[in-house]
């Protein structure tokens, strides 16, 4: 779907993020009569040996400012002192709220109403002339606002030193579960002078691990830090970070050997990210602010070394900001059984209920999507005529739009959210809607199916297509309302001998019967534990399929509302009659979504 490039600098995005929520500020203390101010740069900067000329917007100095508290900071100023930049390199700011006056650049934030915002004034540095590679410089830097806790940072500025480029790493496809490869990591010294030593930075989605550290590595487990905060669903990530000593000379190409992955249960799509610094406080390195938050271990195996290795691949010239930043791609032979259950819960009337529809995971794969929501699936849940919702969660929402119009009646569909774009083993999310029933005995059903992004724009959806599930004949499940009445045998009148049919009450089922042609009896289950308009998230390991009452009613083509909206019949293609009971869970599983890549 993404190029490579694309997918890249996505990578390097995530990591950044792990970096922007873990990074600790130089504050005072809080003090209780007023907020207190936040102030993050980067501990070592390095820009190139030589002038460079500033690009339109560009910056090559990341700071964020911000308070504690919810309310604005009147009168923020951002004071930057360059004096320790003399014969160095020259700090400029171009955002139109910062004066220069003598070596100090002062920028007016007045109102500050962020915990955590980027600076937008685009701050850059360049190099002074004929200054010798190697040789640096500091800037100090105050954040200060009157009633407010000052917030103070120094950075050292770098001016020609060793820094890392990286090639780029081929996809990995056809990865076998439970095999073991070594991830080409190739990089050179584009800097001016010799590296002592190359630090690198490594973080492991699920679906990959190393079996045994090196011992120039330490490493952690994040329980989810980048999901939760970051994008919205936990991921929990392995980080390390691992020193190699030994000099690398300007325009060396290595290669890091050592550092073996094995490839899971949980791998389908994952990835491993490598970030290589010759400094450890370099401005994007993670490590020593995960080393706040995270409790690091010293690995046992044999050390991670470096090899001199061919340049082909790795770019020449001083990195741009993702220049540090390489990424292992990998499709693993693997996947991950998506499905759906169905329960209808009748009150006594039969007339009203909750129906509850659970979206799960099952594995043993993770999914990760990096399509763009493409492979993301909801749930749709289409309710026939004659049944009208009553209580709709919150996570849910009606959608009256047909190939991306608005039509001008209600369509009676509902989709509702069922993951993030980061699908873990053993997720799942119920959704439990309120729902009355028109009198009658005509059966009705609710169809509930996976969709995604492409549903309501594009023909061919009657389902998400999610090529990752193994089983993709059961892609939409249907759960009956209300059944036909159970038939009961004939029997003679007393008085003339001749056969009549008595007429039976209308039975709920929660078993479906898209035709009205099954039979059976039974009484609707009731979801322990379900609320109306009530919605969660958990991790629960292998699901398991819902459990069947007596009675089973055949499954037939037809006799629904299509998922577009449109009343005519759409056809469930079950190759055979699989059989849902009464008062049982439907199950569904689903067809994963080809990842197409340029």
């Amino acid at each position: 779907m993404n190029s490579t490039r694309t997918r890249r600098v996505l990578g390097s995005a995530a990591a950044t993020a792990v970096a922007a929520l873990s990074v600790g500020t130089l504050a005072v203390p809080a003090h209780a009569a007023g907020p207190t101010l936040s102030l993050d740069v980067g501990a070592l900067i390095q820009i190139q040996g030589e002038p460079t000329t500033q690009p339109e917007f560009g910056e090559n100095v990341f700071v964020r400012v911000g308070r504690t508290g919810t309310a604005p900071v009147p009168g923020a100023k951002l004071v930057l002192d360059t004096t320790g930049l003399d014969g160095v390199a020259v700090l400029t700011a171009s955002g139109g709220r910062c004066v220069t006056a003598a070596r100090a650049i002062t920028c007016d934030l007045n109102n500050l109403s962020s915990p955590n915002v980027n600076l937008t004034d685009h701050l850059w540095l360049s190099a002074v002339p004929g200054v010798k590679p190697g040789t640096r410089g500091v800037v100090r830097a105050a954040l200060t606002a009157p009633g407010a806790e000052s917030a103070y940072k120094d950075f050292a500025v770098e001016v020609g030193g060793a820094v890392f480029r990286t090639a780029e790493i081929p996809l990995k496809a056809h990865a076998k579960v439970g095999s073991t490869f070594s991830p080409p990591v190739r990089f050179a010294n584009r800097g001016g002078v010799s590296a002592a030593r190359a630090v690198v930075e490594v973080m492991l989605l699920p679906g990959l691990k190393v079996e045994n550290w090196p011992s120039n590595c330490e490493y952690a487990t994040d329980p989810g830090q980048l999901g939760k905060e970051g994008f919205g669903t936990p991921i929990a990530t392995t980080h390390a970070v691992c020193t190699v000593e030994g000099a690398v000379l300007p325009n060396e190409p290595v290669r890091l050997n050592g550092l073996d992955l094995t490839v899971t249960s949980e791998a389908e799509y994952t990835f491993a990210d490598f970030s290589v610094f010759a400094d450890p406080n370099a401005a994007a390195a993670q490590g020593p602010a995960l080393r706040r938050r995270l409790a690091f271990q010293r690995g046992t195996g044999a050390p991670a070394t470096l090899t001199r290795d061919s340049a082909e691949g790795i770019p020449s010239g001083y990195p741009d900001i993702n220049g540090h930043f390489t990424e292992q791609e990998v499709l693993a032979d693997n996947g991950a059984d998506f499905g759906l259950t169905g329960t209808w819960t009748p009150d006594a009337s039969g007339r009203a209920g909750t129906l509850t529809v659970t979206a799960a995971n099952r594995g043993p794969a993770s999914i990760f999507d990096r399509s763009g929501g493409e492979g993301t699936p909801f749930v749709r849940i289409q309710l026939p005529e004659g049944a009208t919702v009553t209580d709709l969660p919150k996570n849910c929402r009606a959608n009256n739009r047909v190939l991306g119009e608005t039509q001008d009646r209600p369509l009676n569909k509902f989709d509702c959210e069922a993951f993030g774009f980061f699908m873990a083993n053993g997720a799942s999310s119920s959704h439990v809607l309120g729902v009355q029933l028109d009198e009658g005995t005509v059966p009705l059903s609710a169809t509930v199916s996976f969709q995604n992004q492409h549903s309501d724009m594009e023909e061919g959806y009657p389902s998400a297509p999610m090529s990752w599930d193994p089983n993709p004949e059961n892609d939409r499940i249907k759960v009956a309302l209300r059944s036909l009445p159970a038939p009961e045998p004939t029997v003679p009148d007393r008085g003339t001998g001749t056969p009549v049919e008595p007429v039976t009450a209308v039975v709920p089922a929660s078993a479906a019967d898209s035709t009205g042609s099954g039979s059976g009896s039974g009484t609707g289950t009731t979801a322990t534990g379900s609320t109306g308009g009530t919605a969660t998230t958990t991790r629960t390991g292998t699901g398991t399929t819902g459990t069947a009452g007596t009675g089973a009613l055949g499954l037939a083509d037809g006799g629904e509302l299509a998922d577009s909206g449109r009343g005519d019949a759409v056809p469930l293609a079950w190759a055979s009659a699989t059989a849902l009971a009464l008062g049982g869970a439907a199950l569904l599983t689903s067809r994963r979504l080809g990842r197409r890549r340029s």
